[in-house]
Protein backbone atom coordinates (compact mmCIF):
# COMPACT_ATOMS: atom_id res chain seq x y z
CA UNK A 1 0.00 0.00 0.00
CA UNK A 2 1.26 3.47 -0.90
CA UNK A 3 1.80 5.71 2.13
CA UNK A 4 2.67 9.37 2.48
CA UNK A 5 5.06 10.57 5.15
CA UNK A 6 3.09 12.49 7.78
CA UNK A 7 4.91 14.70 10.28
CA UNK A 8 3.10 16.07 13.31
CA UNK A 9 4.41 19.02 15.30
CA UNK A 10 2.97 21.12 18.10
CA UNK A 11 0.69 23.10 15.79
CA UNK A 12 0.95 21.56 12.31
CA UNK A 13 0.51 18.40 10.30
CA UNK A 14 2.75 18.09 7.22
CA UNK A 15 2.21 15.52 4.47
CA UNK A 16 5.40 14.96 2.46
CA UNK A 17 5.36 13.71 -1.13
CA UNK A 18 8.91 13.03 -2.36
CA UNK A 19 8.10 11.83 -5.87
CA UNK A 20 10.68 9.05 -5.57
CA UNK A 21 9.69 5.99 -7.62
CA UNK A 22 11.50 3.68 -5.17
CA UNK A 23 9.26 4.89 -2.31
CA UNK A 24 5.62 4.17 -3.28
CA UNK A 25 3.31 6.96 -2.18
CA UNK A 26 -0.27 7.97 -2.99
CA UNK A 27 -0.81 9.87 -6.21
CA UNK A 28 -3.24 12.21 -4.44
CA UNK A 29 -3.35 13.97 -1.06
CA UNK A 30 -6.47 15.80 0.12
CA UNK A 31 -7.03 18.25 2.96
CA UNK A 32 -10.68 18.91 3.81
CA UNK A 33 -11.68 21.95 5.84
CA UNK A 34 -14.93 23.83 6.50
CA UNK A 35 -15.61 25.59 3.21
CA UNK A 36 -13.45 23.61 0.81
CA UNK A 37 -10.67 21.19 -0.07
CA UNK A 38 -7.05 21.36 -1.17
CA UNK A 39 -5.87 18.49 -3.34
CA UNK A 40 -2.38 17.70 -4.64
CA UNK A 41 -2.12 15.05 -7.40
CA UNK A 42 1.01 13.70 -9.11
CA UNK A 43 0.79 13.23 -12.88
CA UNK A 44 2.45 10.55 -14.99
CA UNK A 45 5.25 12.94 -16.01
CA UNK A 46 6.19 13.68 -12.38
CA UNK A 47 4.58 17.13 -12.21
CA UNK A 48 1.85 17.93 -9.70
CA UNK A 49 -1.54 19.58 -9.91
CA UNK A 50 -2.53 21.63 -6.86
CA UNK A 51 -6.27 22.29 -6.65
CA UNK A 52 -8.19 24.58 -4.33
CA UNK A 53 -11.95 24.15 -4.49
CA UNK A 54 -14.66 25.71 -2.40
CA UNK A 55 -17.55 23.68 -1.00
CA UNK A 56 -20.60 23.52 -3.20
CA UNK A 57 -23.70 25.24 -1.80
CA UNK A 58 -25.22 23.28 1.07
CA UNK A 59 -28.42 23.63 3.05
CA UNK A 60 -27.18 26.27 5.49
CA UNK A 61 -24.23 27.96 3.76
CA UNK A 62 -22.25 28.65 0.62
CA UNK A 63 -18.48 29.11 0.64
CA UNK A 64 -16.70 31.95 -1.14
CA UNK A 65 -13.12 33.13 -1.49
CA UNK A 66 -12.99 36.35 0.55
CA UNK A 67 -9.37 37.37 -0.02
CA UNK A 68 -6.51 36.35 -2.30
CA UNK A 69 -2.97 37.19 -3.32
CA UNK A 70 -0.22 36.16 -5.68
CA UNK A 71 3.40 36.68 -4.62
CA UNK A 72 6.11 36.98 -7.27
CA UNK A 73 9.83 36.26 -6.90
CA UNK A 74 10.93 39.74 -7.98
CA UNK A 75 10.89 43.07 -6.22
CA UNK A 76 7.98 45.10 -7.48
CA UNK A 77 5.31 47.37 -6.09
CA UNK A 78 2.85 45.01 -7.82
CA UNK A 79 4.37 42.01 -6.04
CA UNK A 80 1.13 41.02 -4.31
CA UNK A 81 -2.09 41.19 -6.33
CA UNK A 82 -5.64 39.93 -5.75
CA UNK A 83 -7.28 37.33 -7.94
CA UNK A 84 -9.77 39.12 -10.20
CA UNK A 85 -13.44 38.64 -9.23
CA UNK A 86 -12.37 36.40 -6.31
CA UNK A 87 -15.83 36.15 -4.74
CA UNK A 88 -17.06 34.18 -7.77
CA UNK A 89 -14.06 31.81 -8.07
CA UNK A 90 -14.93 28.20 -7.23
CA UNK A 91 -11.73 26.41 -8.24
CA UNK A 92 -8.09 27.28 -8.81
CA UNK A 93 -5.56 24.82 -10.26
CA UNK A 94 -1.81 25.17 -10.62
CA UNK A 95 0.54 22.70 -12.34
CA UNK A 96 3.94 22.51 -10.70
CA UNK A 97 7.09 20.70 -11.83
CA UNK A 98 10.53 20.57 -10.25
CA UNK A 99 13.02 22.32 -12.52
CA UNK A 100 16.65 21.37 -12.82
CA UNK A 101 18.79 24.50 -12.65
Amino acid sequence: MAKAKVVHSKDACTIIFTGEKTNPEPTTGIIKFPGGIIEVSRTTDGSYWAHLSITKPEKDFRSAIIDSRIDYNFNSKLNIISIPNEANVEHIALRIKKLIL
